[in-house]
């Protein structure tokens, strides 16, 4: 509402002339700004603000007074005078409120100039015998075929690994995909397991499975939908712990630059262990590796997975957590200034795929936070 259409408000509101939906959002913000104490300003626009309602109150209560001193006699001075008062302060509280609210979206729109766009499907394949392939650049298709294998890029995107001959005593090759930070892929394993890569993340895979089990190693995170085969246990060995299944959905995040390993199980059942220690865990379950014991808990699972689809979801998450997952997807770094390590965890949720922006001013929301944008630093002041 531009500043000419609030003041006509205000007028029919004054008169008694406006529908309840328009009395209701007057009503509303004169309660706001009087009662509540909630509106947030700096030191400096408060002053401004101050000064403001003392120069506009004492001008219109004079200017009223003057026009209608005959209306003064027929009722109560001090019921008159209240009236005005009460009017003069709705309009510089309505009026003001909307310059301060315009200030703030211009500083919040030049906070966020320099928005930065969201990760995309992108990887690189790196064969058995040293070939990468570009998966962003490269055509839909087969890419390549090596030791009896097909390799194929669908339409969306998917990374398809096919046998085309069966011979067990054939050597095994080992080949690798990676994210770069901003970047995601998926990929279907010779065995047919499905397995979605979050950014910053390397797997390591074998061109067939003919061991006793199924092994591949993973850094970063992924989503596996592991193909059933009782007889070939599939196992996904990371950071501090290894992952034993048999047919089953689960998540592994294992960054380097988190302070714990957790896998979280969606559909049936795992195995987790390393040297020290080994647990089975139940779908709905998190398994943490921490001061070197496995903690489990049980959570939410579509928290874990709100990467794979397409979500960032918070549930009472500190803020250095959300900050390295946006640093992994938009490519950026965060400088925290001192005093925001004293904020409360936050909770929402925002599309993986809006600007950095989108994501930003949620968290602005829910807390005494600001972001400034410069570059692919984003500084973030209490």
């Amino acid at each position: 509402m531009k500043t000419e259409q609030a003041k006509e408000l205000l007028q029919r509101y004054l008169n008694e002339n406006v529908s309840p939906k328009e009395q209701h959002l007057v009503d509303a913000f004169v309660e706001e700004q009087l009662l509540s104490h909630t509106w947030e300003a700096s030191e400096d626009e408060r002053k401004i603000f101050a000064q403001k309602v003392k120069s506009r109150l004492h001008t219109q209560m004079h200017h009223q007074k003057n026009q209608d001193a005959t209306l003064l006699v027929k009722k109560p001075k001090f019921i008159k005078l209240w009236y005005f008062s009460a009017a003069a302060m709705i309009a510089v509280l309505f009026v003001a409120g909307l310059y301060f609210f315009n200030t703030r979206n211009q500083s919040t729109s030049e906070r966020y100039a320099n928005d930065v766009l969201p990760g995309k499907n992108q990887a690189i394949l790196t064969l058995s015998n040293g070939q990468k392939i570009d998966l962003n650049n490269s055509n839909n298709g087969e890419l390549a075929k090596l030791n009896g294998i097909s390799i194929k890029k669908a339409a969306d995107g998917l990374l398809v690994f096919s046998v085309l001959n069966a011979e067990p005593n054939r050597k095994i090759n080992f080949n690798t995909i990676e994210t770069p930070l901003g970047g995601q892929y998926q990929i279907n394993l010779p065995d047919g397991t499905k397995v979605w890569l979050n950014s910053g993340t390397k797997l390591t895979f074998p061109d067939r499975f003919t061991d006793a089990k199924r092994k591949v190693e993973l850094s970063g995170e992924a989503y596996f939908e592991v193909a059933k085969d009782k007889n070939h246990p599939f196992l996904v060995s990371s950071n501090a712990q290894q992952v034993e299944v048999l047919g089953t959905h689960f998540n592994v995040n294992s960054y380097s630059n988190e302070p714990f390993v957790k896998t979280t199980l969606l559909e049936g059942s795992v195995k987790v262990f390393n040297s020290i220690s080994e647990k089975t865990i139940v779908p709905g379950e998190q398994i943490t590796w921490r001061n070197n014991y496995f903690d489990v808990e049980q959570i939410d699972p579509s928290i874990a997975i709100d990467w794979k689809n397409g979500e960032f979801r918070f549930k009472d998450e500190g803020l250095e957590s959300i900050l390295r997952k946006l640093s992994r997807w938009y490519q950026v770094e965060f400088v925290v200034e001192k005093g925001v390590d004293k904020l409360p965890a936050f909770s929402g949720s925002v599309s993986r795929f809006d600007q950095i922006s989108v994501v930003l001013k949620m968290l602005e929301e829910t807390g005494d936070i600001k972001f400034y944008i410069k570059g692919k630093n984003i500084i973030v002041k209490p």
